[in-house]
């Protein structure tokens, strides 16, 4: 069994033949780019018997579902973490700047250290440009982005500062930007201060 396999089969959170299958594609989408994905590379890939993917998602277009909805999913819990945690926070009162600024920069951390899950999601979003259902999934037209969308706003709110929908919309831009960047160019690239200046600036505009 390959590198791949052992890595998908060793995590815990992983529990079904689907789960298998879709964590599998996403590697090979990460680490070898999306022309490389077939279903007899993901079996392969998975350690399962030829025709194992191709049973779970009898299509290319269903095998791509499957990874976008469960990068979708990840991301999700990603947004339910930072939503709870801005909860508990609103509970002591407004937020300052610096507070915020500390909880978007993990939540940037957070999305960077799935580093396969954002090097095939950038991949996708290249490669389904004439696959609008799948390409707004990732993008600006899916859950993940009303959920980033209503938290992030609340978290504007909690601090005082601006909340129109292109103040929203900004600093959702600047947190991707930044989360690729920490992806794509230099996983130690400084998060916080980038987030702080931006918030004083929207603070004094």
């Amino acid at each position: 069994m390959n590198a791949v396999a052992d890595e998908v089969r060793d995590s815990p959170a992983i529990a079904s033949r689907r789960d298998v299958i879709s964590a599998s594609a996403i590697r090979i989408l990460a680490r070898e780019g999306v022309r490389a994905l077939t279903h007899r590379a993901v079996d392969a890939a998975a350690g399962l018997p030829p025709g194992s993917t191709s049973r779970v998602a009898r299509t290319r277009e269903a095998l791509l579902t499957l990874v976008v909805n469960t990068l979708a999913e990840r991301t999700l819990t990603d947004s339910d973490d930072t939503a709870a945690s801005l909860a508990r926070l609103a509970d002591r009162g407004n937020l300052t700047i610096d507070e915020l600024a500390e909880l978007l920069t993990t939540l940037v951390e957070s999305l960077a250290s799935r580093r396969d899950d954002m090097r095939a999601r950038y991949a996708l979003i290249l490669e389904l440009h004439n696959s609008p259902t799948l390409h707004a999934k990732l993008t600006t037209g899916s859950e993940v982005h009303r959920t980033g969308y209503a938290v992030i706003s609340s978290a504007l709110d909690l601090a005082g500062l601006p909340t129109s929908s292109s103040d929203v919309d900004t600093l959702i831009r600047l947190a991707d930007s930044l989360t690729f960047y920490r992806t794509a160019v230099d996983t130690g690239a400084p998060i916080r201060p980038v987030l702080a200046a931006f918030l004083r600036g929207l603070r004094e505009s």
